[in-house]
């Protein structure tokens, strides 16, 4: 198994300098190594950190046109003007869209929102929609989240009276919009002293302005928007996102109370991973799935019931959007892996009739499984027409990439990471050929996304005082990520497949902590049999029947798998013999009897048949003698797998003096006895039958009986002669030594003396 990303160690503060900074603040050096790296080095800037202030966010007027917009805004307000909010379908368009409605209702004017559609409308400003909502008497309209990419629609508006203040964050184009106010903190000119806003901030600054002080409470709207848009969580939006989570936590708005009740969150408990994992997908599923104005309505109502019936319909559409993912996912995997797709540089992957909603994060899974920039399409059969959406991994500029296939393609839009594009089904194969020909020199097999490792730690640095100091540098995200250390066990045990199909891993760490790997089913008998194991991961906590107990959560893992490979079990099951290897044996008889009660999940075949340097193999039973193991270790290719099972009667010991001397006996009172009816000799003197079979090869090879035909006749005067010395006995306690000492070998001694076998 080879590790998902590329481990990047950050700097490490020198043992110095993190030492003045945990005297001087007051933490622990395990704290103060990760605040040095974040350049938080002196009580005030800690403090700050540490504590959210709203009074120091900074003045709105600073923004760009922001008198132009108030201006025009209450100036619609008091001439009592059609306005309408136009927003976006995702959470930050969602709540961007509630901030600035709230505002405007709370100054006398009663606002229309208008989210467009992800698949009539697209994204931003679009002219159908405006010449429509003329139509219907719009005088003045407010983009939020969007609007600063519209040259040509608001050319139009504002040419046919309909005046439009433009509120945006995102990438400004070349050509800017010639609005009333086009409020941006990133505009040309400007020196706004933030400029990594979400559209919900930026709406929430326009909405202080207005008010002339900050709607406190929207600033949980804030918080959602600029986790949810992955927006920097420094400045003003960690503000946002500290204030914003406490009133989640705290007093949830009704709706937010409601949708967070149905995907099984105490809102207690609630924090940036409540916004990313619980509550924004719900909210985005709306506007992947169909009409997401029902996210705003949740937003902005006050009725209990109106919230738990949104909330409830909301779920579902969710629940179908996971379907969806998970549906489209299987597909578009099989088609990354097939043999065609293995070696290319990038992945162009289309089916029909894919939900175009989902694509994006299809798209986003691909990518973090193969490492591969990836475009996934749906085509529409009877029309012919492929649209889609592409993810990208930081060493590939993707909008750049589809730049190199411009003529492939009807429309295309993105950045770096991201992009939309559309195109006639008869072009995805020119459309493929060309975008693996800008990645080539990108991305290689070799290529894997960063991951940047905060420290490497040990055993002694998880605890749970670390965790909670840990909490202080909450929210993470984007500008503040969240810590991901390295550690190399001395002990991995208790792997576990859990989930559906086995899909994600748990296992313990160092006799001491539990570790949860989500997606990471498949490395289980590879990450149970290395030799060496290296973790990359998050400091989690996993509370079950009401005890809380810290957890590590992994990101990735890095093993180095053992040249032996340890299979050794009390019991054969099923379950052991269904991996994908090449099962060999020493006994035929073994392999007949296995074979015929057990399903293999590879070919079956004798030792002495393989051939030279023969990969995959598993040895499944014990050797005859220690040159049987020697020319197995000599023929197979490292690594080999060891089972080394034992049938009880291959594990029955030699008999002692005492009853291979009852064994005589019966003989001698029984003359001429047939050798097929040993089983009642067995019964009589109480012994395995495998040990009188031993016994009566003892007594013919020292001459104490002799066996005409089927008829064993003892010796009336022999000649002494000691037990030992015969060739069947010493071949028997050879093989019981050999067959103990291979089942009870530590795994290190079994490594060590199977691989000396090879030299």
């Amino acid at each position: 198994m080879k590790q998902r990303f590329d481990w990047q160690l950050e700097k490490q503060a020198d043992a110095g300098r993190v030492s003045e900074i945990a005297q001087k603040l007051n933490v622990t050096p395990f704290i103060a190594q990760l605040l040095a790296q974040r350049g938080i080095t002196d009580e005030q800037t800690w403090a700050k950190f540490k504590e959210p202030d709203l009074n120091n966010l900074h003045d709105p007027m600073l923004l760009h046109d922001m008198y132009k917009a108030v201006a025009r805004i209450t100036q619609a307000v008091e001439n009592d003007e059609k306005i309408v909010i136009y927003g976006d379908y995702d959470v930050d368009g969602l709540t961007s869209s509630t901030i600035m409605k709230e505002a405007l209702e709370s100054i006398g004017a009663e606002p229309q929102v208008y989210i467009p559609s992800r698949f009539t409308d697209g994204y931003g400003p679009n002219l159908a929609a405006y010449k429509r909502l003329q139509a219907i008497g719009t005088q003045l309209l407010i983009t939020v989240d969007n609007g600063v990419s519209g040259k040509d629609p608001i050319a139009w508006a504002m040419a046919n009276g309909m005046d439009v203040v433009v509120t945006d964050h995102h990438e400004l184009p070349d050509v800017l919009p010639d609005a009333v106010a086009v409020v941006h903190p990133r505009y040309p000119g400007t020196n706004y002293p933030f400029g990594d806003l979400s559209g919900a901030g930026v709406a929430l600054k326009v909405a202080t302005a207005l008010l002339g002080e900050l709607p406190v409470e929207s600033v949980d709207l804030a918080a959602l928007g600029a986790i949810a848009d992955v927006v920097s969580l420094t400045d003003e939006n960690r503000i946002f996102a500290q204030v914003g989570l406490q009133m989640l936590r705290k007093q949830p708005r009704t709706g937010l109370a409601a949708l967070m009740k149905v995907a099984g969150v105490d809102p207690a408990t609630a924090d940036e991973q409540t916004v990313g994992f619980a509550i924004a997908p719900r909210l985005n599923a709306l506007g992947r799935l169909g009409d997401a104005s029902d996210g705003v309505k949740l937003l902005t109502t006050f009725d209990e019931a109106e919230a738990t019936e949104l909330a409830t319909e909301i779920d579902s559409t969710n629940k179908k959007r996971q379907q969806l993912v998970s549906d489209i996912y299987t597909q578009a995997l099989a088609i990354a892996q097939a043999p065609d797709n293995v070696d290319a540089p990038a992945l162009v992957i289309a089916g029909e009739n894919w939900h175009q909603g989902v694509l994006g994060i299809v798209a986003s899974r691909i990518v973090e499984d193969t490492g591969k920039p990836t475009v996934i399409l749906t085509i529409d059969p009877e029309t012919g027409e492929a649209k889609g959406s592409g993810r990208s991994v930081p060493s590939f500029h993707l909008f750049k990439g589809l730049q190199h296939a411009a003529d492939t393609m009807e429309q295309f839009g993105g950045h770096a990471m991201a992009a939309g594009l559309s195109l006639k089904a008869d072009r995805i194969d020119d459309l493929r050929n060309k975008l693996q020909e800008a990645a080539a020199e990108f991305v290689t097999s070799d290529t894997k996304p960063p991951l940047a490792v905060t420290a490497r730690v040990d055993s002694r640095d998880i605890t749970m005082a670390n965790y909670q100091a840990l909490s202080e540098l909450s929210p993470f995200g984007e500008g503040n990520p969240q810590p991901v250390f390295s550690l190399v066990p001395e002990i991995v045990d208790q792997v576990k497949q859990i989930g559906a199909d086995g899909k994600h891993l748990r296992f313990r760490v160092d006799g001491n902590y539990g570790a949860i790997a989500f997606g990471m089913g498949a490395i289980a008998s590879e990450l149970a049999s290395a030799q060496k194991v290296k973790l990359a991961f998050c400091l989690s906590t996993n509370t079950f029947r009401g005890n809380t107990s810290l957890q590590l959560e992994i990101k990735d893992v890095q093993l180095q798998q053992d040249e032996v490979v340890d299979l050794r079990v009390p019991n054969l099951t099923a379950a052991t013999m269904m991996e994908a290897h090449t099962y060999a044996f020493f006994d035929a008889k073994v392999r007949q009897r296995l074979t015929s009660r057990l399903n293999f999940g590879g070919p079956t075949t004798m030792v002495k048949d393989l051939p030279a340097a023969a990969a995959n193999v598993v040895l499944v039973d014990v050797p005859h003698n220690q040159e049987e193991l020697t020319a197995a270790m000599r023929t197979v290719a490292l690594p080999v797998r060891v089972l080394f099972y034992a049938s009880p009667a291959a594990t029955v010991a030699v008999p002692t003096r005492r009853e291979f001397g009852s064994v005589l006996m019966y003989l001698r009172q029984h003359p001429n006895f047939d050798k097929h009816k040993l089983a009642a000799v067995a019964r009589d003197t109480h012994l395995n039958v495998s040990q009188v079979i031993l016994a009566v090869q003892v007594f013919f090879q020292l001459n104490f009986v002799t066996i005409e035909g089927a008829l064993i006749s003892a010796v009336a005067d022999p000649e002494h002669q000691e037990l030992e010395s015969a060739p069947a006995y010493r071949e028997r306690e050879a093989e019981l030594t050999i067959v103990k000492h291979l089942q009870t070998a530590t795994k290190a001694q079994l490594r060590q003396e199977l691989l000396a076998y090879r030299n």
